[in-house]
């Protein structure tokens, strides 16, 4: 048991020191040595072989002629050489004016210098695809070596920036921006001429253009109820599959149109919605329904309470003749 730990012990330990071994290669100066006196300037001797520059520090050149461990610098912190930047930043980033930068072409992003894509442009990660400053979410993303808008957001301004798609109601700056059949922007997404919104689904479904043709909804049959000025709200709806005239409604007019049915005496404003108890066609006369070819009694006006006083002059009349017969 105690030899297998101390197998593993050892297998962990060559393990770390082949970690530690391959990132002191990247600071190997080239020094011979056998002791850290050995080597330059923030540099030790490693395994009594070769020089190493320390944690922190990169081997470049100090001037034209000597070469040393420089420290390794981060965006804004002074520098000599490009390769301090490069340690820590990438190669995107530079030594401009003794401050490390990223380089015209790419930009800052969770510490290092990537080179900068837009919408549509290749890239290999997606630290590449550069929107401006980053907000809570990422909204570009490298698919397939491309930059592409995340899901429900499409590119604007040559693919500087993507936009959220909006729904029904919501406030959009193009047609793009609309999401969905039968929209149109207005400075909110609206539904399109003969489109209708439909509250359950929040989305447009196109209107119904005659009677007897097929429906999904009630509301695509509501341009059926009635015409004009005049609506007949309920009056059509979707029964069976195909738009239809409701139980309490008829379909009058050409093309035809489902109004509800109003009975002689009851309110009105056309024609179309005027019929008799047998059905027969009325018409609408001083915005109350009649009959044309009935003889209503009162029952068909609501009573006779409900019919109009006669004017004042018409009852003196009718008192002056009484009068005149009782003499």
């Amino acid at each position: 048991m105690g030899k297998r730990l101390g197998v593993g012990l050892l297998a962990l330990l060559a393990a770390y020191d082949v970690v530690v071994g391959q990132g002191a290669e990247k600071r190997r100066t080239g020094n011979v040595c056998h002791v850290d006196m050995d080597c330059p300037d923030n540099a030790f001797c490693r395994q009594g072989s070769y020089c190493v520059c320390k944690d922190g520090f990169v081997y470049a050149a100090i001037n034209s002629t000597h070469k040393g461990c420089l420290k390794e610098a981060k965006i804004g912190e002074e520098c000599v050489q490009h390769i301090q930047c490069h340690s820590t930043m990438g190669v995107h980033s530079e030594c401009a004016n003794g401050l490390c930068a990223c380089v015209a072409t790419a930009h800052l992003e969770d510490d290092r210098c990537y080179e900068t894509a837009v919408i549509g442009e290749r890239c290999v990660v997606d630290q590449n695809c550069y929107l401006g400053e980053r907000g809570p979410e990422r909204q570009a993303f490298c698919v397939r070596g491309y930059c592409t808008c995340q899901l429900q957001f499409s590119p604007r301004d040559n693919g500087t920036r993507c936009v959220r798609d909006a729904t029904l109601g919501e406030e959009c700056e193009d047609q793009l921006q609309c999401a969905g059949p039968g929209l149109e922007c207005r400075g909110t997404c609206r539904c399109r001429d003969h489109w209708v919104a439909h509250n359950e689904t929040n989305s447009c479904v196109e209107s119904v253009k005659a009677l007897n043709e097929p429906c999904e909804y009630d509301v695509q049959c509501d341009a059926l109820a009635g015409a004009g000025a005049a609506r007949s709200p309920g009056a059509a709806l979707c029964l069976g599959g195909a738009c239809a005239c409701a139980y309490s409604a008829r379909p009058a007019g050409a093309p035809a149109r489902c109004w509800h049915r109003r009975r002689p005496g009851q309110d009105c404003t056309r024609d179309e919605e005027c019929v008799s108890e047998e059905d027969e066609p009325g018409y609408c006369l001083s915005g109350r329904c009649t009959c044309k070819t009935c003889s209503p009694d009162a029952s068909d006006f609501g009573g006779a309470g409900s019919l109009p006083r006669p004017p004042f002059y018409a009852a003196a009349i009718l008192s002056i003749a009484a009068a005149i017969l009782t003499h």
